[in-house]
């Protein structure tokens, strides 16, 4: 009986190996496809946002200053693991997802959606600009009854950030796999 139990493990273990082989992602932001593979790298690895750019304060009353979106640079690179016949890749989705370090005290951000069409041949490495905080999201924060962002205090927001680019190879399998880039983001009203 252990003879079989053993033998049926051992197939289910060599199954699980061999159907892993392939597309799909090879940890640490690594995209794995049939002819390339790709990495996301934040140029940027800690972003410290002003919710408000430019305001003043005095008696902790906030004038003046303007609301505006934070972005950061993202290299996107795809490398051939062959030396004929790699083919390109197309990033069709950015989807920025938002983990407080602290979530006692930093409220949680709703994940972030853009659509894109960039094609990203083999060798290249292009920097994508990606808006990390939007104005609309930092408004959000503003206006919270719980956990609002403060303005004219130390009150500071902090986040692990995942950018993850939604991939396919075109010409390929034709499956979609996530290619991420991290980074951290502290938001506070920085005079």
């Amino acid at each position: 009986m252990f003879k079989r139990f053993a033998l049926l493990f051992c197939s289910a273990c060599i199954v699980a190996v061999l159907s892993s082989c392939g597309a799909g992602d090879l940890g640490g932001g690594v995209g794995e496809f049939t002819t390339v593979n790709a990495t996301a790298t934040a140029l940027t690895s800690r972003l410290e946002s002003d919710i408000v750019k430019g305001n003043t304060c005095s008696d902790s009353v906030s004038t003046g200053g303007t609301v505006v979106t934070d972005s950061v640079n993202v290299t996107f690179a795809s490398k051939a693991l062959y030396t004929t016949g790699a083919l390109d890749l197309v990033i069709s989705r950015i989807t920025i997802h938002y983990t407080p370090v602290n979530p006692a005290t930093t409220p949680p951000l709703a994940d972030s959606f853009a659509s894109i069409s960039q094609t990203v041949a083999p060798g290249d490495a292009p920097t994508i600009p990606v808006a990390v905080l939007t104005d609309a999201q930092k408004i959000a924060l503003m206006e919270r009854t719980t956990l609002p962002m403060t303005l004219c205090s130390s009150t500071v927001f902090e986040y692990y950030v995942d950018i993850v680019f939604d991939v396919s190879e075109v010409g390929g399998k034709g499956d979609t796999h996530p290619v991420t880039a991290k980074m951290n983001l502290a938001v506070a009203d920085r005079i």
